[in-house]
């Protein structure tokens, strides 16, 4: 089960007053969330806040689009894919997903459904865990096999970065355009901009952790040629101006 889904958690808490607006980053995880109790409201693109459905697929993000607003009881249960986990399971172009939430009512997927309708009867987390490890079990069984581009888009995610992609296709002995072809088609972004993405979630979850580090020390650490390179990406991944962002910790990967 470990190849398809990088594991679970459950965010649950009380938002008093007129709740708390989250905004979401480009990041590259892709998830399935399920709401216990009321689902978030959602503004995309700076559009009026509505309710989310009660379950949604979230594909990765190459840019800021969303805002959460967490308001009264906040209970979700959460189940986070490896690049390429959703593909595997359900055969889906991941192209399609790419920068959007879509609710599982959506996606004509009877599987998927029923493990929503079971998560969300189950006591308690543990239990909820319990339905997601069987329901895995078996759907693996029915899933696309295992391939050298699934094991590849790990290795990007785990190693905060990626080799060019000229050397990513000669080792899995495709030309540059099928990788970007079927890399888009199994995980949803490029390789090169999955990568962006995933060095710079880990340069946010680095901050969060330790928010006494100097920009300029993260940029170098996650090889960065300057300050100034990581700036950019966080201007495209935040839709936040340099000035905010060296002035203020993002804390946001609790949300990815």
């Amino acid at each position: 089960m470990a190849a398809v889904v990088r594991g679970y958690r459950e965010r649950t808490g009380f938002s008093a007053g007129s709740g708390v607006v989250v905004p979401l980053p480009g990041r590259p995880a892709q998830f399935l969330e399920i709401y216990l109790d009321s689902p978030y409201s959602v503004s995309i693109d700076g559009g009026a806040f509505d309710a989310a459905p009660e379950a949604v697929v979230v594909g990765p993000s190459s840019r800021h689009s969303a805002r959460l607003l967490l308001a009264g009881p906040v209970a979700a249960f959460h189940v986070a894919f490896q690049p390429t986990g959703f593909h595997r399971l359900f055969g889906i172009g991941m192209g399609q997903l790419s920068d959007i939430a879509v609710g599982t009512c959506d996606l004509g997927l009877k599987p998927l459904d029923e493990l929503v309708a079971r998560i969300r009867q189950a006591p308690d987390f543990p239990s909820r865990v319990r339905v997601a490890d069987n329901w895995l079990a078996h759907r693996l069984a029915w899933s696309r096999a295992a391939d050298p581009l699934d094991h590849v888009a790990r290795l990007i995610r785990r190693a905060n970065g990626a080799p060019p992609v000229a050397k990513m296709a000669a080792r899995l002995d495709l030309s540059p355009r099928q990788l970007q072809r079927r890399f888009t088609d199994q995980v949803g972004l490029t390789p090169k901009l999955y990568a962006r993405t995933v060095r710079f979630d880990a340069v946010l979850g680095a901050r969060e952790r330790n928010p006494d580090q100097t920009w300029t020390t993260l940029a170098h650490r996650f090889g960065y040629f300057d300050q100034a390179h990581l700036l950019r990406d966080a201007h495209a991944f935040t839709g936040l101006p340099p000035s905010a962002l060296v002035s203020e910790a993002i804390a946001m990967s609790d949300l990815s």
